[in-house]
């Protein structure tokens, strides 16, 4: 059994936890009756004096360094007693590699994994991705604000699969604006899913927002968060990652509605601000 997509999973946590441009990070894990646990993460490398700056993620770090204390337990589990929990050392070179290494009472190393150039390219959490949405963060800010101040409340939204428009329903009086189908939010399973990934989706109400994902159907490297057609997230990180395409393709804004089973949200990209 290949343990790849585990330490894949294990990097995405990490990087969302350390600070960027972290070279080397030691995490201190400890085993308790629910299983392992981390207990101190210690960056070095230029991360550990001065990070880059972080966009705004919308996450809970509580909740991710849960996340990565139950990868740990599950690959303690997978590995049968190879391993004595204690410290995991994760070296970075560049774009190049990354190293997991769980590591020995007396710091030889007990199991090791390596995440190579292509690996890392895949992965969901990259500093590709966080360069991109720290760009386009304040752009997108300033077009929510300028739509919010235009819009109003909206008490319910129907989207014209015909005539790609966003009927919004409002006490001022509905109105119906250009949009996108961006995608949306799960929440029972916590997973985004893009709109053009939909084979029923009419290819005009997701055009824009597919050619952004997936130029030329290309899947560019350390932006798997815009080409994968779904994955596992929290709702806060996949409402970044749609604002930065709302910015890329020149939209007004975004708009979030629950869906009608209730079971998440879906997010429209509006090609045009309502009237003043």
């Amino acid at each position: 059994m290949s343990l790849k997509p585990l330490v894949s999973s294990l990097n995405d946590s990490l990087m969302l936890l350390a600070p960027r441009g972290w070279k080397t990070v030691e995490l201190a894990v400890s085993s308790g009756p629910q299983g392992l646990k981390v207990t101190q993460l210690e960056t070095k490398g230029e991360g550990s004096t001065a990070p880059k700056p972080r966009p705004p993620l919308h996450f809970d770090p509580k909740d991710e360094a849960t996340r990565l204390s139950e990868g740990l337990t599950e690959l303690h589990a997978a590995l049968a007693g190879k391993w004595t929990p204690g410290t995991v050392r994760i070296e970075r070179s560049g774009e190049d590699f990354v190293d997991w290494k769980l590591l020995k009472a007396d710091g030889a190393v007990a199991w090791f994994s390596r995440l190579d150039k292509k690996d890392l390219g895949s992965l969901l959490m990259t500093d590709a991705l966080f360069d991109a949405l720290t760009g386009s963060s304040k752009a997108f800010d300033d077009l929510q604000n300028q739509l919010g101040t235009r819009l109003g409340v909206v008490t319910d939204f129907k989207f014209d699969t015909g005539a790609f428009t966003l009927r919004l329903e409002r006490p001022r009086g509905a109105i119906e604006l250009p949009a996108q189908i961006v995608g949306a939010f799960l929440a029972d399973s916590f997973t985004w899913v893009w709109g053009w990934s939909d084979p029923e989706a009419a290819p005009g109400a997701v055009d824009r927002i597919k050619r952004f994902c997936l130029p030329n159907d290309l899947r560019p490297e350390g932006l798997s968060a815009l080409w994968r057609p779904s994955y596992h997230c929290d709702e806060g990180f996949a409402w970044t990652v749609a604002g930065s395409v709302v910015v890329g393709i020149g939209a007004r804004g975004l708009f979030r509605g629950t869906l009608p089973d209730g079971s998440g949200v879906a997010l429209f990209a509006l090609m045009d601000l309502p009237a003043a």
